[in-house]
């Protein structure tokens, strides 16, 4: 079975046409999370799916007969968030174990830090990247552990969303080894890398690799 890799563009700030473009193109699944449909029609790109409650895209039925391609798939339940709704659809529809997400940084903060929590109680098999302009976000879990390459010089922190046991680093100014961080154990907030590979990985719980571009 191929492993797929799938983006998703939340309704958060917008990413540029270039980010998304090159997403688009690395993707095998391309799904606008409500108003992110909005990204997709400034870069002038088609999604494969459109999903969420159409409660901040503009919702128009005329886009089904401009565009007959487009799945779409309205979900009013408010028991969830329009992201919670497309990760349900992506485990059961696809074979995905890589997840880019634009337009889940920055906007809202309740937004941003909602998005981080749902990404927590995805599967820890699925490698799971937040991206945009300024920074780039990393789950780190026992099954998909980091390899960074070419970053030497950027500002990386390490943040444990849940508690993470045996977290080990290479390649930073201060590294870790089988250190067990939580929100109460300390985390590694504005490390350096040093060296043109970084490594990272933790022997359980979701971590979180932050990159300032």
């Amino acid at each position: 079975m191929n492993a797929e890799t799938t983006l998703f563009v939340l309704g958060g700030s917008p990413p540029s046409d270039e980010l998304l473009g090159w997403r688009y193109e690395d993707a095998d699944h391309r799904v606008a999370v409500d108003s992110g449909f909005l990204a997709f029609r400034h870069a002038d790109l088609n999604p494969d799916v459109l999903i969420g409650d159409m409660d901040s895209c503009g919702f128009d039925e005329s886009w089904e007969v401009e565009n007959a391609s487009l799945r779409i798939i309205k979900l009013s339940d408010q028991d969830t968030t329009d992201f919670e709704k497309a990760l349900e659809w992506m485990k059961k529809e696809t074979r995905t174990m890589k997840l880019v997400i634009l337009g889940g940084l920055g906007g809202r903060s309740d937004h941003f830090l909602s998005n981080l929590m749902s990404a927590c109680n995805h599967e820890s098999s699925v490698e799971i990247t937040f991206d945009d302009e300024k920074e780039w976000v990393r789950r780190v879990t026992e099954q998909t552990p980091l390899r960074l390459v070419g970053r030497n010089r950027a500002h990386v922190s390490l943040l444990p969303l849940t508690p993470c046991s045996k977290v080990s680093t290479t390649g930073l100014k201060w590294n870790l080894e089988e250190q067990d961080l939580s929100h109460d154990q300390g985390s590694s907030q504005s490390n350096l890398a040093v060296s043109d590979l970084v490594t990272v990985s933790c022997s359980s719980g979701n971590l979180f690799v932050i990159l300032q571009k």
